[in-house]
């Protein structure tokens, strides 16, 4: 895969919606008729867990750690109609195997790169500021900040940006950030004030608001995106547009790509 083609989904705080974003989102630009990988490198598996009922063998951590296990033969086609490669504490095994390695960061990167055939991948990542969130940084081209509204969600977005930015302070190409999802949003005057706050924080940056919705639960509950559950679901407009400003991205770089290339 190519690097404008992946999409690292980060927060390091538990709780902002990072596996439920990657879902939908998928579920949505599935719905554009894009052809999505979804995978998973939080160790719990929780998305892994929601898109397949059979038991993981050998997650994403395994190829990252040994790099003749090729990615290509663990993804599996779910209901969901998007494919994962799952994930499972090997994620773990592997930061402990390459926390020595100066390009450890890296392996992700080469274990993507040989896929073919998806128009994005999505990576879900854990909740910490560790080997996997780093990983998915500099492995993607564009970042997603799903987050909730309180101060203390809001430190904490502040924190997975200001790592995201030191990295291209020490001239180290990584992600950059494409949207900041407010999530499960209230119409109560707190969420509505910590939603204000972003948007004069961050601007346009900022994405139509999740509401909060007992369909996005149902959807879960079944397995499955919303946009397979109930797609005239309120929160579906909130994906969509997620989905279209991931498709601009993704798209129109790959396209001035190829302008340039043909220019020369």
């Amino acid at each position: 895969m190519k690097r404008e083609s992946i999409v690292a989904i980060v927060n390091r705080k538990g709780g902002s919606g990072k596996s439920t974003t990657t879902l939908n989102l998928a579920g949505a630009l599935a719905e554009r008729g894009l052809k999505v990988l979804v995978v998973d490198l939080d160790p719990q598996a929780s998305l892994t867990r929601l898109l397949t009922r059979d038991p993981v063998e050998f997650g994403v951590g395994t190829c990252i750690s040994a790099p003749g296990q090729l990615a290509s033969g663990l993804i599996r086609e779910t209901a969901a109609g998007v494919d994962l490669l799952p994930g499972d504490r090997s994620i773990e095994a592997a930061a402990l195997a390459l926390s020595d390695s100066p390009t450890g960061f890296l392996r992700l990167r080469r274990v993507l790169a040989p896929l073919t055939g998806y128009t994005v991948a999505l990576l879900d990542t854990p909740p910490a500021l560790g080997f996997a969130l780093s990983s998915a940084v500099l492995a993607a081209a564009w970042a997603i900040l799903p987050t909730a509204t309180t101060q203390q969600d809001i430190d904490a977005l502040v924190d997975t940006l200001t790592a995201i930015d030191e990295l291209t302070e020490d001239e180290i190409i990584g992600a950059e950030r494409l949207a900041i999802v407010p999530n499960a949003v209230h119409r109560d005057r707190p969420d509505q004030g910590g939603l204000e706050a972003l948007q004069a924080a961050y601007g346009e940056l900022v994405t139509q608001p999740v509401p909060h919705s007992a369909a996005i639960k149902r959807a879960l509950n079944r397995h499955l995106p919303l946009s397979m559950t109930e797609p005239g679901a309120r929160p579906m407009a909130a994906y969509r547009a997620l989905a279209e400003r991931i498709s601009d991205a993704v798209c129109g770089t790959r396209a001035e790509r190829e302008v340039a290339h043909a220019g020369t």
